[in-house]
């Protein structure tokens, strides 16, 4: 690579940056549900600010100007915009009128707890950054996890009889896709690089697996739409 593209992007791969993009899809896919159609049903503010903390965890102790532009912006979108995400739905109508609380029901606490624990109890030792591998070990955990409240909420949609909008699918299968590609950069990183980070992998394979029926649930939906030759806007 040229020095201006390791400037920009740094080192990489095709793995990586696949998902990198798959990521910043699902973050604008939601950004495009809520300003768009001016409503936030259907998507879990639990799971947002999961991933908001997750961001915040890992990327505010030990941000710097002096890393690559991709970086940078990458680190500033995700963190900006999932707090914007959580302080619309929270504060700001109409997304916090269409914000169904009652079904949005999996408890933080069962998530939070746990991975603080984990991150206490497993970690890599940096005696010099300390806190800041504990808090980057704790947001590793907690973004395997933090889907769930999504997941349950689109669980509780369909428990109900109704449908969930195929843009919420499309969210949740580009979170999803982006945690594959992340399992097949960390593999392609072994075998070229004799690199392996156990909390990395262990998380995202964790992750990748609990999308497992959400994913046969969003493929089968797709099919018989487009069988029935249906608008696609909805999906069960």
């Amino acid at each position: 690579k040229t020095t201006m593209e390791l400037w920009v992007i740094g080192h990489t791969n095709l793995f990586r940056l696949t998902g990198d993009m798959l990521h910043l899809i699902s973050v604008l896919i939601v950004l495009q549900k809520m300003l768009k159609l001016r409503s936030c049903t259907g998507i879990s503010l639990k799971s947002q600010l999961a991933y908001a903390v997750v961001f915040t965890a890992r990327y505010v102790p030990t941000f710097s100007f002096d890393s690559t532009l991709y970086i940078i912006f990458m680190k500033l979108f995700f963190l900006l915009s999932s707090w914007y995400i959580v302080f619309l739905m929270r504060t700001r109508n109409p997304w916090k009128a269409t914000y169904d609380e009652r079904l949005d029901s999996f408890k933080m606490r069962y998530l939070i707890v746990p991975c603080i624990v984990l991150a206490f109890l497993f970690h890599y030792d940096r005696p010099h950054h300390q806190i800041a591998e504990l808090l980057w070990t704790f947001s590793q955990y907690l973004e395997a996890v933090a889907i769930l409240p999504q997941l349950s909420l689109l669980t509780v949609i369909l428990e109900q009889g109704r449908k969930w909008e195929l843009l919420t699918g499309h969210y949740v299968f580009a979170l999803g896709m982006y945690r594959g590609f992340y399992v097949m950069n960390w593999i392609y990183r072994y075998w070229t690089e004799g690199h392996w980070n156990w909390v990395d992998s262990t998380s995202g394979i964790i992750q990748t697996f609990l999308y497992s029926e959400f994913f046969y649930t969003y493929i089968k939906g797709i099919k018989e739409l487009r069988k029935e030759g249906l608008p696609t806007h909805m999906m069960d």
